[in-house]
């Protein structure tokens, strides 16, 4: 059973993001911890009946075997679900900060941006997935809260294309103002109106944070509006709202910028991100003095006038107003300073020379006067100046203040240089990839970094969704000469527990950690084809060699641990941007073509497409003489690893249209519809979709046969073929996979098929006038004993069987 979490008391942004999520992941449960938050309790009634949310105590614990966590990495604030961390693999996407503790996830998207909504939106995209209006609404909504209206300095482009495309897909824009900003209650006024009270600021090195305290002994409604209303209202930086509930205090924390409240409150038992931020503490006044001793140690240091100013600056001498508009306007300048030269060395400044001010000389027929007689005021101010004292002033020097150190002009500041984006410093690529990892991926590969000096490289798959903001519950590790296979196994297991199994003939290994992520070791090698479609001949190499072996660009990168460095030969990561599949070679699908079944599945998982090279490279790999050698244990383990995927529709449609499909396996595409009404999860969903897709060819029992798929499954599709002629063993079709493709094709044979399924009980005794005691075991016993021997078929005929044991007197006395 997979299980989709958020975190106790839901909003928006936790709710949207879990509905997208059960998008996603097509039969999860949407678990609800605690309840829901502000307004979403005055709105539940218009969702219980659109939203199948279930309670966490209705989830049965031991049958979660995967849990998708949204909104939310803690451990703590997933309630029951806590038990399972480590013991069955975690998928997180959330837009918070990764933080120490966070739980040690296989998957999924961690990335700070405003809402969760729009990390799980694009993936949506991509597998070409609708939404309901109301889907799309609750999404939108979670967006908007979360970035105040797309104001708050966390909104993010991801946020606006997102609500771009949930926008095109029906939200209600006007319902979520009402939604999210509903009017305040009578406790939300009451306890605003006591935080205006008690509200003060206090300015540390140029800061200005809000402290607010109130007390509620009832219920406590939703405090983020509250904290947004008295930040506007005081214009302050950062507000921290105390709430004391008896022995505990809630505290609340926002910040428009320098201050990431997450890790100041972490030091009392907080989380967030960096602009929002919740603490629950017992003890206030030492939470308190704790907090603002050591705000100025969590303050981004501010900017000052030097870092952020435009230098050089350009200047006039005086000179007339005509000849001062002439170089304004050739050179597109608003403003310029007039200085004089000084013999020792620098200048003397005059004062502004502005456009408008000059224009409207120039009206009054003034252009042959000095420029000096129609100056605005300059305001020179040092290069150390803090950035907010020199926005303080900007309106005194109309827009603009000059930057000068004694008699030298060093440059200007000006409005527009408010807005301007400054540009962030560069992460290293390297380190970019290790940070976007799975929280669980990343702290392997860090254990793995300081344990081996060199010879450990992260490649394939899990570089390309790592640069793709992707990930799953497999990575894998080659490991160059000189590094061993079974010592990487036995550090991972010694530090994080699990198992591992060895393969010392092919020098590969696997690890299974017990949070869920499998760790898959090959020795570093190269391949040898001795003709098209054969098994490779391998042999040692370095790490050049084996990048050299893979099937497409984007597979055959590698991060080094030691240096982070990634190695890209083969231009991968131009063609991931560009979301092409490119084959290293042109004889790549000819040496295997199960690449091309691989190329199919990436490309309908990704949404990528073939490069021109690769539909060129097509044609000579799907000769008869080619594919007549071609590995057919490679071919059969591709197909079924596509029909594990929720696009492998998409996948085999590609192939299809490549031509392909039918060359590789003999196989047509069959109709969409009964694979859609496909149930179950894991092995037998997989063998359920691979018994409908043969049943739907020319010669279903040949094609298993030439797959050499195992006995049970070649059984299991004469059995589905017989039904499709009228031919049903009602009593065969009971066992998965075979139940899951009879009904997807006979939807209407489930109530027959459901009758079978029911089998004597003993209520059913009771109901036919028997006292309880041992007789009832015994018919009980002799009827499943008949039902063994398959001399009873149905209920009707066990109850009847029973009606005889009961009227003949066979049954021994009781005792």
């Amino acid at each position: 059973m997979r299980v989709v979490v958020a975190h106790e008391n839901l909003d928006f942004d936790a709710l949207g993001s879990m509905v997208l999520a059960g998008k996603l992941f097509p039969g999860s449960l949407l678990a609800v911890v605690g309840g829901l938050e502000g307004p979403l309790k005055e709105i539940a009634p218009l969702l219980e009946d659109r939203l199948d949310l279930v309670p966490t105590s209705e989830v049965p614990l031991d049958r979660v075997t995967e849990v998708i966590l949204v909104d939310n990495a803690r451990p703590e604030r997933i309630g029951p679900f806590r038990a399972l961390v480590g013991k069955v693999p975690f998928l997180v996407f959330d837009h918070h900060p990764r933080s120490p503790g966070d739980v040690p996830a296989v998957g999924g998207r961690v990335q700070e941006a405003g809402a969760t909504v729009s990390l799980l939106v694009p993936l949506l995209r991509e597998r070409g997935l609708g939404l309901t209006p109301l889907e799309a609404t609750l999404a939108y909504a979670g967006i908007w809260e979360d970035t105040g209206g797309f104001s708050f300095p966390s909104t993010t482009p991801l946020d606006l294309e997102a609500a771009h495309f949930l926008a095109l897909m029906g939200a209600e824009i006007p319902r979520v103002r009402t939604w999210v900003r509903a009017p305040l209650g009578p406790e939300a006024r009451a306890i605003l109106q006591e935080l205006l009270k008690s509200a003060r600021v206090v300015e540390v090195e140029g800061f200005r944070l809000l402290l607010a305290r109130a007390k509620e002994e009832g219920y406590v409604p939703a405090l983020a509006p509250l904290a947004h209303t008295l930040l506007d209202l005081h214009e302050a930086d950062g507000v921290l709202l105390v709430l004391r509930l008896g022995k505990e205090a809630l505290l609340i924390a926002r910040s428009r910028a320098r201050l990431d409240v997450a890790r100041w409150l972490a030091q009392v038992g907080g989380g967030g991100h960096p602009r929002a931020a919740f603490a629950r503490v017992r003890g206030e006044r030492r939470a308190l003095n704790l907090l603002l001793t050591t705000l100025a140690q969590h303050l981004d240091p501010e900017p000052t006038l030097g870092e952020v100013m435009t230098a050089p600056v350009e200047v006039l001498k005086p000179t007339t107003v005509r000849e001062a508009l002439r170089v304004l306007e050739e050179r597109g300048y608003g403003a310029m300073p007039v200085v004089v030269p000084l013999p020792e060395g620098g200048v003397r400044v005059l004062g502004i020379a502005r456009r408008r001010d000059l224009k409207k000389a120039e009206r009054l027929g003034l252009s042959h006067h000095p420029v000096e007689g129609f100056l605005a005021r300059a305001v020179v101010l040092p290069p150390g100046t803090p950035l907010s004292q020199a926005e303080a002033r900007l309106k005194e020097g109309g827009g603009r203040v000059l930057v000068g150190e004694g008699y030298r002009l060093l440059g200007i500041f000006t409005r527009t240089d408010l807005y301007r984006k400054r540009p962030s410093p560069e992460v290293p690529l390297g380190e970019r990839l290790l940070l976007s990892l799975p929280e669980g991926a990343g702290q392997v590969l860090l254990a793995l970094k300081e344990a081996f000096p060199q010879g450990v490289y992260l490649v394939g798959g899990a570089v390309r969704d790592a640069l793709l903001l992707r990930s799953g519950p497999d990575i894998d590790l080659v490991l160059e000469p000189g590094v061993r296979v079974e010592e990487v196994a036995r550090l991972l297991v010694e530090r994080f527990g699990g198992s591992y199994v060895l393969h010392y003939a092919f020098g590969t290994g696997r690890v299974r950690l017990p949070f869920g992520l499998s760790v898959d070791l090959a020795e570093s090698r190269e391949e040898v084809y001795p003709y098209p479609g054969a098994l490779p001949e391998v042999r040692p190499a370095p790490i050049a060699k084996d990048l050299e072996r893979r099937d497409y660009t984007v597979n055959a990168m590698a991060l080094s641990l030691a240096t982070l460095e990634l190695l890209d030969p083969y231009g991968g990561l131009s063609d991931l941007e560009a979301r092409l599949l490119r084959p290293l070679h042109p004889l790549s699908f000819v040496e295997d073509p199960s690449r091309i079944v691989r190329g199919a599945r990436l490309a309908a998982r990704l949404a990528f497409r073939f490069a021109e090279e690769a539909l060129k490279a097509l044609p000579p790999a799907l000769l008869p003489e080619v594919l007549a050698t071609a590995s057919k244990s490679r071919l059969r383990d591709e197909l079924l690893l596509t029909l594990e995927e929720d696009t492998f529709l998409e996948a085999l449609a590609l192939l299809e249209a490549l031509s392909a499909l039918y060359p590789l396996y003999r196989l047509r595409l069959p109709p969409k519809e009964p694979f859609a009404r496909l149930k179950g999860e894991g092995k037998a969903l997989v063998e359920a979709r691979l018994l409908l897709l043969l049943y739907f060819q020319e010669d279903p029992v040949e094609r298993a046969q030439a797959l050499a798929l195992p006995r049970r499954l070649r059984e299991g599709l004469a059995l589905l073929l017989r039904a499709g002629r009228g031919e049903a063993d009602r009593e065969a079709l009971e066992k998965e996979p075979l139940r899951s493709a009879f009904l997807a094709l006979f939807p209407e044979k489930e109530a027959w098929l459901a009758e079978r399924s029911r089998v004597l009980m003993g209520r059913d005794l009771l109901e036919m006038g028997l006292q309880p005691g041992p007789k009832i075991g015994e018919i009980l016993r002799r009827v499943a004993e008949a039902r063994a021997r398959g001399e009873v078929r149905t209920f009707e005929e066990e109850l009847a069987l029973a009606r005889r044991l009961v009227g003949d007197g066979t049954l021994p006395p009781p005792e």
